[in-house]
């Protein structure tokens, strides 16, 4: 695919469907918008008025697009068309029993789409609890270091007669997400919490500052910010007569703010999924390599826009160190570097620079691990996938195995970065797959918190 489609493709749909009278579809569809290497989930969700008109929302999970206005122009009891004018993008196609058989154009570029009867969240997303629960779960809230109102979950089991019961403090990985780590219908950390609760272990899960019900800004919060947020939590836990042993449970930033909060003598124990142990930049530097070879950009082409990529993340993390910040001057890096950079890998630096630089991005960069990891003396678990594209779950490991001897590091085979088994790891697989999290990942956590404490 030539870098000009693929770079029109990044930016392809976000639509959504309004009403004229019609023949009456129901319910969700989906089908899958292939473009060479990228797989697109596009989610048409049917329903009939009052009027008996048809009004249709689309949705492309992937993109956390949802309900953007398109118009329905034709639905009758075999056709529909859809048009949405905001993106210069059509869809027509041809209904037979459970699948609609059509194209979807944009701008030029034309891709077959069938689309079919989702299954129902139950069906798509099993592990999501469902009650009656056999343990108590109460709303509660926390104050955090500046005063903002964290609302929380707290997740207790029950007849555990006169013993201590160890507890997690769940801290989610980067982005605002509630407290259940929400993301494409799968809700770990509920799905966690209730496998532990039914393990005799204890939870806290938290929606992020300025996230669901919790106040704060997220936009002007760092790393660093969201360590003393969950250090809050730990300060709620430890004012439970119940509570034994209190650990750290993180997934992906979550889970470096774990071994930060171990560092420093908060945390009893530490749980990390696909916790990062590498720099900031080290991180994003190879999601970019990966992001490039998905393009089809390699050889010297590759290492040239790497090259270009590195230098900038380099002055924004100068920048961070000297406590300024202002728009990087892209122009003059390429021109003094004398590299010879993908006009559209510029734009695309350029617009990160508008749209993503915050406090915590700048930070971010800046964020080494090694700077702490030597000082964790807890017991330490750590868990990553071999098929984590976010994280090289190998060199992460290493990295957390040479500095915590003690740590219990495990590499787990077809495990992706929200440790599901999958086929590729990529993002798009993601909302595709059933599984919210391994059965095994689960069982490794409990019997760890629970080794803890039956060694007390």
């Amino acid at each position: 695919m030539n870098k000009a489609l693929n770079t029109k493709v990044l930016a392809l749909i976000l639509a959504l469907l309004i009403s004229v009278p019609s023949y009456a579809l129901s319910g969700k569809w989906s089908g899958d918008l292939v473009v060479g290497q990228m797989k697109l989930k596009l989610v048409f969700n049917f329903s009939e008025g009052r009027d008996g008109a048809t009004h249709c929302s689309l949705g492309s999970p992937s993109q956390g697009a949802t309900d953007i206005p398109t118009e329905l122009t034709l639905c009758t009891s075999d056709s529909i068309s859809l048009t949405c004018a905001s993106i210069g993008a059509v869809y027509s196609g041809r209904i037979s029993g459970q699948s609609i058989t059509g194209v979807f154009s944009q701008r030029g570029y034309s891709f077959p789409l069938e689309l079919k009867p989702q299954l129902s969240l139950c069906d798509r997303r099993p592990q999501t609890p469902v009650p009656p629960f056999p343990y108590v779960m109460a709303d509660t809230a926390f104050a955090a270091s500046d005063g903002a109102v964290m609302s929380a979950t707290l997740t207790m089991p029950v007849g555990e007669d006169s013993r201590k019961i160890p507890f997690v403090v769940m801290v989610t990985g980067s982005g605002p997400q509630n407290r259940d780590e929400e993301l494409y219908d799968h809700r770990p950390f509920a799905v966690i919490a209730d496998y532990l609760a039914r393990n005799g272990i204890g939870s806290l899960r938290y929606d992020d500052r300025g996230t669901g019900r919790s106040t704060g800004n997220f936009l002007t919060a760092t790393t660093e910010t969201f360590k003393d947020d969950a250090r809050s939590g730990i300060s709620l836990l430890r004012e439970l007569p119940q509570a034994g042993k209190i650990g750290v449970l993180g997934h992906s930033e979550g889970g470096t703010i774990a071994f930060m909060l171990g560092a420093d003598g908060s945390a009893d124990f530490i749980v990390s999924l696909a916790g990062m142990a590498l720099t900031g930049k080290e991180a994003l530097m190879k999601q970019n390599s990966h992001a490039l070879d998905l393009a089809g950009i390699s050889g010297a082409e590759k290492e040239n826009n790497l090259k270009f990529i590195g230098l900038v993340f380099d002055a924004i993390a100068e920048q961070n160190r000297n406590h300024i910040s202002r728009p990087i001057d892209v122009d003059s890096i390429v021109c003094t570097s004398g590299l010879s950079v993908d006009p559209q890998i510029i734009a695309s630096v350029k617009m990160t620079q508008r749209t993503l630089r915050t406090p915590w991005f700048d930070a971010f960069i800046n964020l080494d691990p090694r700077d702490f990891l030597s000082a964790v003396k807890c017991p330490v678990l750590a868990l990553n996938g071999d098929n984590d594209t976010q994280v090289d779950g190998r060199a992460n490991l290493a990295q957390v195995k040479e500095c915590v001897p003690q740590a219990d590091v495990r590499l787990l085979p077809a495990l992706n970065h929200l440790m599901q088994h999958s086929v590729s790891g990529e993002t798009g697989e993601y909302y595709e797959i059933r599984e919210t999290i391994s059965p095994e990942v689960l069982a490794i956590i409990s019997d760890f918190i629970n080794s803890l404490t039956d060694a007390d």
